[in-house]
């Protein structure tokens, strides 16, 4: 009997494997242990935060006003909320959530849980060691931004961790090669898209973002491209679906998009006085420390991601994709991103610098949080909820 040995497969010039330091994920118990955790003082907050008494303001954040705005369209029909509903999935989802926005308010705070428990872990896998892990797991979990928009947006919160989790992937799947990671980043993209008003705004960013990842396959012509495409198709599908629905019903590809735009005078004023105050510059110094960040880690392109998110969700606010009551989105979201791509620093000094701007976020954050007075409204009615 003769044997065959099959001949190794040459591997593609310029193929960057996976890190030797990818350490294995522990048993599935400990994960969602660590999520419940995790997510345990969040969902108090929000049993407490159903006991807050409502005022004008708190009734203009993301929960509230998507509550009002699916409740209104999909009482009046199908083909009424086909126009008033984009994207229609988290309208559904709050107009059917048990007890209301409440409800949303606890959903929120258990995917916070899952989101710092995921990003934590993508650090760890990377090989990061536990003292950076640990102070970017609290920089982005122990302010308030982040249980105000986890607690008060859900659709913004889900569109911003499905948005945070596949750059994780995406990063797996440029420099490592990993087409099942590329795979969950085009469909976590997707999601965002049916759940986030901000959706496609995220898309285009990834996609703007590919050229500055490192590639595993660079002997490869066309590969990159390739990539993108991965990358973008399902949500592509998913606009070019919507567009062909909103024709056949109300003959106008645009309709659903259409009736989400709102650039209004106030939203304007808003921006301009933002810039023109304490909380304008506290949002820059965000901006600037992601800057610095991408400049420790040796990845200078990454602050070309960083400017592109700020003013991706600068102008999301500014055409009504971001409800007038929103706080916290810009830090939320950069902050994420930035852990989801963070490499191993090569020096302690690089690695305690790094740490130290972690440690920072935290003031930061806080000193932002009281910058706006929704978020102080909110803080103080937890307060008097507790106080009795």
């Amino acid at each position: 009997m003769t044997v065959t040995l099959s001949r190794p497969h040459p591997v593609p010039t310029g193929a960057v494997p996976a890190p030797a330091t990818l350490r294995p994920l522990p048993p599935v118990a400990v994960r969602w242990l660590l999520r419940a955790a995790f997510a345990l003082p969040y969902v108090v907050l929000a049993v407490i935060a159903s006991r807050i008494a409502p005022t004008p303001l708190l009734e203009l954040t993301g929960n509230q006003v998507t509550m009002d705005r699916a409740t209104a369209a999909l009482d009046g029909g199908v083909v009424q909320a086909i126009g008033q509903l984009w994207p229609l999935l988290s309208g559904v989802l709050l107009r059917f959530m048990p007890f209301g926005v409440d409800g949303a308010a606890v959903l929120g705070g258990v995917t916070a849980g899952v989101l710092l428990q995921l990003l934590a872990q993508a650090m760890l896998r990377r090989g990061l060691p536990m003292r950076k892990v640990v102070a970017f797991t609290i920089a982005l979990g122990a302010n308030p931004l982040y249980a105000f928009v986890a607690l008060n947006d859900l659709q913004a919160f889900l569109g911003i961790a499905l948005f945070a989790l596949a750059v994780v992937d995406m990063v797996r799947f440029f420099a490592w090669g990993d087409t099942q990671a590329g795979f969950r980043a085009g469909l976590s993209l997707m999601m965002s898209t049916l759940l986030d008003p901000m959706g496609f705004v995220y898309v285009v960013i990834a996609a703007l973002a590919a050229p500055l990842l490192d590639l595993a396959r660079r002997g490869q012509q066309g590969v990159r491209r390739a990539n993108v495409l991965v990358l973008v198709f399902p949500s592509a599908a998913v606009a070019l679906s919507t567009a062909v629905l909103d024709v056949m019903v109300l003959h106008d590809p645009f309709a659903a998009l259409r009736g989400s735009i709102d650039v209004s005078g106030e939203r304007l004023a808003g921006l301009q006085h933002l810039f023109a105050t304490a909380d304008g510059l506290l949002l820059v110094a965000m901006l600037v420390a992601g800057a610095a960040l991408a400049l420790l880690v040796g990845r200078p392109g990454a602050i070309a991601l960083v400017a592109a998110l700020f003013g991706g969700i600068i102008g999301g606010y500014a055409i009504g994709l971001i409800p007038v009551a929103a706080a916290g989105n810009v830090f939320v979201t950069m902050l994420s991103v930035a852990i989801a791509i963070l490499p191993r620093a090569g020096s302690r000094v690089t690695s305690a610098l790094v740490v130290l701007l972690a440690v920072l976020q935290v003031p930061l954050a806080w000193a932002a949080a009281f910058q706006r007075e929704v978020v102080v409204q909110w803080m103080h009615a937890l307060v008097a909820v507790v106080a009795g």
